[in-house]
């Protein structure tokens, strides 16, 4: 089987865009897409606050509990994302687990509704704040890695 010529293969469906491991994905494509996954992601609680009527200050089983469930699903589609990523800087999964094991947490601190959690949820959101911000500023391999072409 022959590779193609150029580094980046047009990806023209949600599945090839968001929930495949293999290949890598450039910082550009990265941004716009964990931008996409981050608007869905706010319109979706947004609309389920709206329609479970939950208030600002409130406590509301209901919206804590569809706030987490939907959180942890878009967990999945940024996981592929930035192993793609970190497969572009020709490295490991090893972050991407780490950034889902943090998020995850996070979501679940929120659901929780623990006050005393802040502290723990602060330090895992900067932590999290730190892997984004290195997905995103650190250059891809030039040429080809051991996860393929590149993507540019």
């Amino acid at each position: 089987m022959t590779e193609p010529a150029k580094g980046y293969v047009e990806e023209n469906t949600i599945s090839e865009m968001f929930f495949k491991s293999n290949g890598r994905l450039n910082r550009l494509r990265y941004f716009k897409r964990r931008l996409v996954l981050g608007v869905l992601l706010y319109v979706f609680i947004y609309l389920g606050y709206r329609v479970i009527g939950y208030e600002f200050g409130q406590e509301n089983f209901y919206a804590s509990t569809y706030n987490t469930v939907v959180s942890l699903i878009f967990v999945i589609p940024t996981y592929f994302l930035n192993v793609r990523r970190l497969q572009d800087m020709n490295r490991g999964r090893t972050l991407a687990v780490v950034y889902a094991i943090l998020t995850s947490v996070m979501a679940f601190l929120d659901f929780t509704g623990i006050n005393y959690m802040l502290y723990i949820s602060l330090i895992l959101v900067t932590m999290v704040f730190m892997i984004s911000g290195y997905m995103l500023i650190a250059p891809g391999t030039n040429g080809k890695n051991r996860y393929g072409l590149s993507p540019i």
